[in-house]
């Protein structure tokens, strides 16, 4: 084990200390100062609580199922691409419009709810550290 003659205190809240220790669990450390030690010097650490997340997250999702219906679409005429009505092909160009509308939502949810400020910042003052 290596000698440590060094200390530092760091004061915590409350609830600052209940997320450390949960972190400390999470991880699977056994000491709290073991976890704070290899986060200092190992972690990269960035967090930002984004608003409205879940709407992008569902967003996202819908734009995932419209994607997946194209998929099979596109498999359905590769197989059968002799056979290709009219219908089938406006069906598939309705379904790639819906992608590109769903795109264009989840870049303006992007846009909207995420604070670029605060993303610059922190990725300006990682720059110092070394870090990008």
């Amino acid at each position: 084990m290596k000698t440590r003659r060094n200390s530092i205190k760091v004061w915590v809240s409350d609830e600052e200390r209940a997320l450390l220790e949960a972190k400390v669990n999470y991880y699977g450390y056994k000491r709290l100062a073991t976890y704070i030690r290899d986060a200092i010097i190992y972690e990269k650490v960035t967090h930002i609580d984004l608003d409205g997340k879940e709407q992008i997250y569902a967003a996202y999702s819908e734009n995932t199922k419209e994607l997946k219906k194209i998929a099979k679409e596109i498999r359905h005429i590769s197989r059968y691409a002799t056979q290709i009505s009219n219908e089938d092909l406006k069906r598939v160009s309705t379904q790639m419009f819906t992608i590109l509308k769903k795109q264009k939502e989840i870049l303006n949810l992007i846009e909207n709810k995420l604070d670029l400020k605060v993303w610059q910042e922190i990725n300006h003052s990682n720059e110092g550290m070394g870090n990008s």
